[in-house]
């Protein structure tokens, strides 16, 4: 059997690093993303707490349990919101919003390592990460959500401007978090 090539050998080398890179970039986003959905959660759960203004569910206002409750009231209707606990829609509204938190992670990070390169700045990843963060905000929330709710549960959880906040700090720590995870795989 003949030795491959010295190009062969390089390619295939080259393919490793390249794959190992993407690995690095979904895992540093994963990672990420699930700490920047923990304070993004705790944030709004603390605002509908605080708030406690109606909802556009009849007789419900914003709670420490409506912007987690909301989430799943999104694809199974008003009935899901609630003011008070409820296991499944506690347990439905925290994975789905931990799995986007994941998802919105990973794609977010590529997008820094496309702007930023593989060793980002923790300043310039976290305005990139705040940018990302409302431009979800925009679309995702806005233009999407709250287009496909007859009742609007998800908006008035908590009170709307709370949301920009919430999208900018979940962008911010997702930049920062991201930063820090990329600068040390590529420091080792």
């Amino acid at each position: 059997m003949e030795a491959p090539s010295p190009r062969v050998t390089s390619l295939r080398a080259d393919s490793r690093r390249q794959s190992g890179s993407v690995a690095a970039v979904a895992r540093a986003g994963a990672i990420a993303g699930i700490v920047a959905g923990m304070m993004m959660a705790m944030y709004q759960m603390v605002v509908g707490a605080i708030a406690s203004e109606p909802t556009a569910a009849p007789g419900i206002d914003t709670s420490f349990w409506t912007p987690v409750t909301a989430i799943p009231s999104v694809p199974f209707g008003e009935q899901w919101l609630h003011g008070s606990f409820d296991f499944w829609a506690v347990v439905l509204g925290l994975g789905g919003h931990m799995m986007n938190a994941v998802v919105l992670g990973v794609i977010g990070v590529a997008l820094l390592v496309a702007v930023l390169g593989r060793r980002p700045g923790i300043a310039a990843a976290m305005a990139l990460g705040m940018a990302f963060g409302i431009a979800v905000e925009a679309v995702l929330v806005n233009l999407v959500i709250n287009n496909i709710q007859d009742v609007d549960t998800f908006y008035t959880s908590t009170p709307e401007w709370s949301w920009w906040v919430a999208h900018g700090l979940f962008g911010a720590t997702l930049g920062a978090l991201a930063a820090i995870l990329l600068r040390r795989r590529a420091d080792a």
